[in-house]
């Protein structure tokens, strides 16, 4: 048994590194352009306007081409996959080599991957790692924008949901800029809130990530992180729907570093964002906890489920 646990370690280990030099082009990331879908263009990112954060740093993750819209059967498919088309690879009974589950990210600097151009960040290389150990594709969409919060996406989100189609919503919120821009608890809560209903009125999978940690998390925001942590898990746990999963990397990054007796400085570039290395770290916890808890073929959304307690509308529309 102990052999079995250090070989799957070992294969383990040897994928995510393998994620930070190879990305298959149908898990390259799409930038987050503000234009119309489909159209190349530059990816548009906007800094947060501390100059102490770093957030405000203007030196962007490199991944990220255009946009990966879903084609109108016939068109031609680029990159991306025909959510449209009546081929086999998108739906959720096809058989397991041939599925490609196509993943919507949404957060900020962290969730783009600064600072680990090579690797494209840790969902970049999550989802990397999951697609070289499982027979299924994992398409990734990344709307995650450096220096932006909870409240940046409530005029596009829907819009995305309609155009790409996701199977999987990854929300994967760091905290610390809506902490610094003072979003008040409730509303940042609202939000995670309205953001997972659509998820489930457009059928997707929710993913709730909660950040790495950051040298911010040990000292200037030691308390409000962590409570705004808890406080998102707990208002995608009140759906009690199995199409909402809860990944608590937050925790788990904090309880690794402490069983090792490990500093967060060698994982950090700065004291919002991992480095390389840090990156790494949270992507092989992230990665472990995935396969604990998603089948290997992937999660199918359940229709027989209900969305949640009773439906909201965007708290923000009114």
């Amino acid at each position: 048994m102990a052999m079995k646990q250090r070989w799957q370690m070992g294969f383990l280990a040897f994928a995510l590194v393998a994620s930070a030099v190879w990305v298959p082009a149908s898990i390259t990331a799409r930038a987050a352009d503000g234009g119309t879908p489909g159209a190349p263009g530059q990816a548009a990112y906007t800094a947060s306007t501390d100059t102490g954060s770093p957030s405000s740093d203007a030196s962007p993750t490199e991944s990220g081409v255009a946009p990966n819209p879903v084609h109108a059967p016939g068109n031609p498919a680029g990159s991306g996959t025909d959510a449209n088309s009546s081929g086999s690879t998108n739906a959720p009974n096809a058989p397991a080599q041939d599925r490609v589950v196509r993943v919507l990210i949404i957060g900020s600097s962290v969730a783009r991957g600064w600072k680990d151009p090579k690797g494209g960040g840790y969902l970049h290389r999550t989802f990397s790692a999951l697609s070289a150990l499982t027979p299924i594709t994992y398409d990734v969409i990344d709307k995650a924008e450096p220096g932006k919060g909870v409240l940046s996406i409530r005029n596009t989100y829907v819009t995305w949901l309609e155009t790409y189609r996701p199977q999987i919503v990854c929300i994967a919120w760091g905290g610390l800029d809506d902490l610094y821009q003072h979003t008040p608890f409730r509303v940042y809560d609202e939000q995670v809130h309205w953001q997972i209903q659509e998820a489930l009125d457009h059928r997707a999978i929710v993913m709730l990530v909660t950040t790495p940690v950051s040298k911010a998390s040990y000292t200037t925001y030691r308390a409000a992180q962590q409570a705004l942590m808890e406080s998102e898990i707990q208002v995608a746990d009140s759906f009690h729907n199995p199409n909402v999963y809860v990944f608590n990397l937050f925790d788990q990054m904090k309880a690794y570093l402490q069983a090792h007796h490990e500093s967060i400085q060698p994982l950090m570039h700065d004291s919002w964002h991992p480095n390389a290395k840090g990156h790494a770290l949270a992507a092989e916890l992230l990665v472990k906890d995935l396969l604990g808890k998603f089948p290997v073929t992937a999660p199918v959304f359940k229709v027989d489920s209900s969305s949640s307690p009773d439906h909201t509308e965007d708290p923000s529309a009114s």
